[in-house]
């Protein structure tokens, strides 16, 4: 039986030919596995950005918002949050950067829940302040022993300066449960007729609340909080920062870095230009127009900025929760700065 030998080019072509589709087929797999394991080029520009529902937010990202500032290509999308959830949602990881406050970031870092700090928030100077009758025995920090105080809540960073001052300043005990005063938490809408009508000894007041006790002749200011803590401190209070994922940095660290210049400028902006911007964020309401430039007396927005003064800040409000036992131990700055954050000055 014959048998008819191989046409050795007829083989050779066939076996190039396989090589050449099984290398085609192989690059085509590893480019599906590469776009698989991360986001598409649009999510790569798009930063998912969460900040307090509150005016003052609204005005830091008025500019920003309105085309005013250059954001480098990259796609902001801004979402406002409630305010009483907004300074712990960034446990949701719902969006890429997103205001918390620096108390929760630490306590969630010490319970292996991971974020990084890429700009400072919101700074107070003089904002924290507890507000009694006119008519009050109550002159000073010493004679709130055994008062009943009005505070937003518990954990709020307005109670933690309280707690601090009250302790440092003046030896009272400020333990939540059998300490020397007895801190409730109201309402922010009701706190301010609650206190007229005699229900608290005192009050805090932030914001809003504040802007109007000022102007009401029954009320007085008893204790100036935050300038004791920062006289303590050495240094205002940075009351709330902007964080990302570990995870989200690796990913959209050259985006993250975009957005923070842009937040600066868009701040800046708002800066210079108060009460255009103030009008603006208040919608045609004169009243929080006026509310919003007497704010800036007394705050100042840091979105895009980490300076050595809003580092300080956020030290500062460490050892505040570390000494009224909010926080076990303080954090090391270092260790939560963002490798996207503004370079250190």
């Amino acid at each position: 039986m014959s048998t008819t030998p191989p046409q050795q080019g007829s083989t050779s072509r066939t076996r190039r030919t396989a090589v050449v589709i099984l290398a085609l087929w192989c690059l085509v797999a590893l480019a599906g596995c590469a776009f698989g394991a991360g986001p598409s080029a649009a999510e790569a520009k798009t930063i998912k950005l969460a900040v307090s529902d509150d005016p003052t937010r609204h005005m830091a990202l008025w500019a920003l918002e309105h085309g005013k500032v250059d954001t480098g290509g990259i796609d902001v999308e801004v979402a406002y949050l409630p305010n009483e959830t907004a300074t712990q949602a960034f446990q949701t990881r719902q969006y890429d950067l997103i205001e918390a406050s620096p108390v929760s970031v630490a306590a969630s870092a010490a319970s292996g829940f991971q974020t990084r700090i890429v700009s400072a928030g919101v700074l107070n100077r003089t904002g924290t302040v507890v507000y009694v009758r006119s008519n009050s025995a109550i002159r000073g920090g010493s004679d709130f022993k055994g008062a009943r105080i009005a505070i937003g809540s518990l954990g709020g960073s307005s109670t933690q300066e309280l707690r601090f001052v009250l302790q440092e300043d003046y030896g009272l005990d400020t333990s939540l449960k059998g300490g020397d005063v007895v801190l409730q938490p109201a309402s922010p809408d009701s706190v301010f007729t609650l206190l007229k009508q005699g229900q608290f000894d005192g009050a805090v007041m932030l914001n809003r609340a504040s802007y109007l006790a000022g102007k009401d002749p029954s009320l007085r200011v008893a204790l100036e909080v935050s300038k004791e803590a920062s006289a303590i401190t050495h240094a205002s209070a940075t009351q709330t920062v902007l964080v990302t994922y570990p995870d989200v940095e690796d990913v959209k660290r050259d985006a993250l870095a975009e957005v923070s210049s842009a937040l600066a400028a868009s701040v800046a902006y708002a800066r210079d230009h108060k009460a255009e911007v103030a009008k603006e964020a208040a919608q045609g309401n004169a009243a929080t127009a006026d509310y919003l430039q007497w704010w800036w007396q007394h705050a100042d927005l840091r979105f895009g900025s980490l300076v050595d003064a809003d580092i300080a800040g956020v030290e500062a409000f460490w050892t505040m929760a570390e000494t009224v036992g909010q926080i076990k131990d303080k954090p090391s700055f270092d260790d939560l700065r963002s490798s996207a954050a503004p370079e250190p000055s």
